[in-house]
């Protein structure tokens, strides 16, 4: 089987991060975030394996979290750059940048951490709330004095009775090192403040993940401009059939329960789900219609979306 493109560029589909799919593992991460803001806490790591979808993940509860008189709470997220030279000034001039402060380069690293910390607290302040959150992706970039900038931020904002959740965000294979060192009494203070509390994000484990997710494709537009599904927009004869992209969650289940068993997986993550799933309506259904959807095709695009790496090839 072949990929094709589409003629018409205003489908929404393919791409890994459309359409953003509300998951039990999602929904979980919304109420573990929430449960750390209501009760103060300061600091947390959410890790997972690798393409599983915890960056989706923070990009969509970022906007719906909310303090205990249902204010919305100001979020800012980063990704750490990888460095060869990293230092804690470099990490608050990121910090600066992505917050779109300006900056000069004869800046002190101390003055850096005083213009972010002003702009959360600006931030906190617009929103009329007392408390900010921080993402910070790929922390396992990060070496163990750049985590001091975060506990000098902390105390700033503190200062000005404004409060700081701080949850850094890895891929497990990669924070064993950053494991290491954080447990040494070196960095107890570090230890002490951010890694109390751990969450493990995952991937689909269930029929029932399955089949929530694909209703999704079944029900939802990708614009309000739209009327039609996505797979009513993607396959305008599914417009007039009984077609239901839900009811292929058995196929999509057996299918991965093989790859499952095969190579030892614990879950599978949105990343291959998601291209999984636009691979099926985007190139193969249209190319060889509703009635052939089945094990085999499922199979290709399952191969096609790199659940593992190493069946990933370029076809003609």
């Amino acid at each position: 089987m072949t990929v094709q493109s589409l003629p018409n560029d205003d489908l929404p589909l393919p791409s890994p991060f459309n359409p953003r799919l509300e998951t039990a593992p999602t929904q979980a991460l919304f109420d573990k975030v929430t449960q750390w803001l209501w009760t103060g806490k300061v600091g947390a790591i959410v890790t997972g394996p690798a393409r599983v979808g915890k960056t989706t993940a923070l990009e969509t509860i970022r906007g719906q979290l909310r303090d205990r008189h249902q204010r919305r709470v100001p979020v800012f997220m980063t990704s750490i750059d990888r460095l060869d030279q990293p230092s804690v000034k470099s990490l608050n001039w990121q910090l600066c940048a992505d917050a779109g402060i300006r900056t000069t380069q004869r800046q002190t690293s101390y003055q850096l951490s005083t213009s972010f910390a002003h702009w959360l607290i600006d931030a906190a302040h617009l929103g009329g709330v007392r408390q900010i959150v921080l993402f910070i992706d790929e922390c396992q970039r990060l070496t163990p004095h750049q985590f001091d900038a975060f506990a000098d931020l902390y105390n700033r904002l503190r200062a000005k009775d404004r409060f700081l959740l701080t949850i850094f965000v890895g891929n497990d294979q990669e924070t064993g090192r950053m494991d290491r060192f954080i447990s040494s009494d070196v960095y107890a203070h570090i230890r002490g403040r951010f890694f109390r509390e751990r969450v493990t994000f995952c991937g689909l484990r269930s029929l029932k993940e399955i089949r929530h997710c694909l209703a999704q494709y079944d029900a939802r537009s990708h614009s309000s401009s739209h009327s039609y599904s996505f797979v009513e927009q993607v396959l305008p004869e599914a417009r007039d059939s009984h077609f239901r992209l839900q009811d292929a969650a058995p196929i999509f289940w057996r299918v991965f329960r093989d790859y499952q068993k095969r190579y030892k997986l614990t879950d599978w993550g949105m990343e291959s789900f998601t291209i999984t799933t636009n691979t099926l309506l985007a190139d193969f259904l249209p190319r060889y219609g509703l009635s052939h959807l089945s094990e085999e095709m499922v199979q290709e695009a399952v191969c096609l979306s790199g659940l593992v790496a190493s069946q990933v090839s370029v076809r003609a």
